[in-house]
């Protein structure tokens, strides 16, 4: 097709993805959809008779006791993850819950949760109505079988294709990098307020990769993709908040944005039974637009927002941090990914916020397509899978028993000269639905928090100097609101 052709339909199309994304059919919908699923999901559990329940196989694994048709819903309350971690120290490493009606089983170990997650029986979706309207099975997080195949395959070949571009995916990160390290020059010594700090950069790298414009998020009226992405996750973490949710990352693509890529084989694609062919097409590209800000956008923010406040009660970890990058990079130039390798301690800070912070605590549910036999269990077709990351990442019998406390250290080998991988911290899951956004993910958050050491130390909020370290429930996790002074290394 004449590069014209696909030019002008990318503008009509992407003009018409801005506004299905930012204007806002699917943030209204979500924002509507609580009080909807509540008058829905009253209906159906007046209407579904408890006793016609089968009886399990001897072998399925053991729980707590569930409530009719409400299962064990209520029981979790506002902090689902210390109650499935408290129910871990009950049942061991597999157990079994009721979310509902849906019979559901709960992986406490990281061993377990690559196992089960690599056999290809693994990779359906549970039916959970809250994130099944995201992409109503279409995209990639919420897909299964066919299209999640198609729509996972083509992205991963994209990213691939971009594997040798390292120095355009630093480039643009960079430039965002840049721009916050100039907000940041502008506010030394105000107490900044850490909740929603990163929104405005994570969000506009996205949007870069997925369309190829860019806002300023620094102005003081935030760009509407940004407003969109907040209101998006907001909505979905009120369902968790509400019971709802337990009732029933990515690569720069050169030369184009990834919409430009979805488009040309949506052109090329003839064949009727293609994800890319006809009314599939343009669902799929909402789909998976979408995915890729639910994936990709607050989970980052939130890390980073964790990374600062653990940064600002541990002055040491600054400094030990910063003696590494002055021996390393010194102060006059930019710290690129190139550095990364050479700053283990840096890296460290990374892989300890991930664990400690766990910002995705459940994952996203599995459903098992076929029965398994699992380490002498008996998981029938059909049931749900939560890993249970927040429990692995904070067992002590893994992790020491200074669990709660953030110390990069455990990353790293005695001398402290090399990054040591634990195979305990899955905070991207695993096996084959493992997040197609952990690289980039990685990436950015390197850059940032490199960064920020390089120019600045991170204090606390002299008004409150000891900060809440609470956390916000939700199917990704906060931390309660706090503030921090930003200094200007001497």
């Amino acid at each position: 097709m004449p590069v014209e052709c696909v030019e002008e339909t990318h503008s009509v199309e992407l003009r018409y993805i801005q506004l299905k994304l930012v204007g806002l059919k699917i943030n209204t919908f979500i924002l509507n959809f609580s009080s909807k699923a509540i008058l829905t999901g009253i209906t159906v559990l007046l209407v579904l008779i408890w006793f016609t329940k089968k009886k399990r196989n001897s072998r399925y694994p053991p729980g707590p006791i569930s409530l009719p048709l409400v299962g064990n819903a209520l029981q979790l309350g506002s902090d689902p993850s210390r109650v499935l971690q408290k129910w871990a120290a009950e049942y061991g490493p597999i157990y079994s819950i009721r979310m509902g009606t849906e019979d559901t089983i709960v992986l406490n170990d990281p061993k377990l949760v690559k196992e089960l997650f690599s056999n290809p029986n693994s990779t359906g979706r549970a039916p959970d109505p809250i994130l099944h309207i995201l992409g109503r099975g279409s995209g990639i997080i919420i897909s299964q079988g066919h299209i999640w195949e198609s729509q996972r395959r083509f992205t991963l070949r994209k990213l691939r294709d971009v594997g040798v571009l390292k120095s355009s995916i630093d480039g643009f990160l960079m430039e965002e990098v840049t721009t916050m390290i100039n907000f940041f020059m502008r506010n030394v010594g105000i107490p900044l307020s850490g909740t929603g700090l990163f929104n405005g950069p994570i969000v506009n790298a996205l949007w870069r990769i997925v369309a190829g414009e860019t806002n300023d998020w620094t102005l003081p009226d935030k760009p509407e993709i940004l407003k969109s992405a907040e209101r998006l996750m907001e909505s979905l973490n009120q369902t968790v908040k509400s019971g709802l949710f337990f009732a029933p990352p990515l690569r720069h693509i050169a030369p184009g944005d990834f919409i430009d890529h979805f488009l040309v084989e949506m052109r090329e694609t003839q064949d009727p039974t293609s994800t890319f062919y006809l009314e599939k097409r343009t669902k799929n590209l909402l789909a998976t637009v979408g995915d890729l800000f639910l994936a990709g956008s607050e989970t980052s923010s939130y890390t980073l927002t964790f990374a600062i406040l653990y940064l600002s009660q541990n002055m040491e970890t600054q400094r030990k941090a910063q003696l590494e990058m002055d021996r390393v990079v010194g102060s006059s130039r930019q710290i690129s990914l190139a550095d990364r390798a050479s700053l283990p301690y840096n890296e460290a800070i990374i892989l300890e916020t991930l664990r400690l912070s766990s910002v995705a605590p459940l994952g996203v549910p599995h459903r098992l397509l076929t029965d398994i036999e699992f380490h002498g269990f008996f998981l029938p077709k059909g049931v749900s899978v939560i890993s249970n990351l927040y429990t692995i990442h904070h067992d002590p019998k893994i992790w020491g028993e200074d669990v709660n406390e953030f110390r990069p250290e455990r990353f790293l080998n005695e001398d402290e000269s090399e990054v040591v991988c634990h195979e305990a911290l899955v905070a991207f899951s695993a096996g084959r639905r493992v997040c197609l956004g952990e690289s980039l993910a990685r990436d950015s958050l390197f850059l940032f928090i490199a960064s920020i050491l390089q120019k600045f130390n991170i204090l606390p909020d002299p008004d409150c100097p000891i900060a809440n370290m609470e956390t916000m429930s939700g199917i990704v996790v906060e931390p309660m609101p706090f503030k921090f002074v930003l200094k200007l290394r001497e």
